[in-house]
């Protein structure tokens, strides 16, 4: 069976945020940052496209902007955001032992 690939360049928001789900689903987190920033910018107020970036960006380990998205998400409605912006992950601790001098 031959896959069609899709003609992406007219995709609403929805489309390229479901996109950005499809490409998280298989650990494609960078290509599904890009999916996100354009559904985003195809409609600023879309809270599910700020909270699954803000996943990717986690999964990343850029948790500053994971927190900056999760953040905006939970501003603009989403409750999943909403938990985890007032359930923060604990702060990462470092051990200095294992540093070098």
């Amino acid at each position: 069976m031959s896959r069609k690939k899709r003609n992406v360049s007219g995709f609403n928001a929805k489309e390229w945020y479901e996109q950005g789900q499809r490409l998280t689903q298989h650990a494609r987190h960078e290509e599904a940052i890009e999916a996100l920033d354009k559904a985003i910018a195809k409609d600023p107020a879309c809270a599910e496209a700020y909270f699954a970036r803000g996943a990717c960006y986690y999964a990343l380990g850029r948790y500053v902007r994971a927190g900056d998205d999760i953040d905006a998400a939970a501003i603009l409605g989403s409750r999943d955001a909403q938990f985890w912006s007032k359930h923060p992950i604990p702060a990462f601790t470092i051990n200095t032992d294992d540093c070098q001098e």
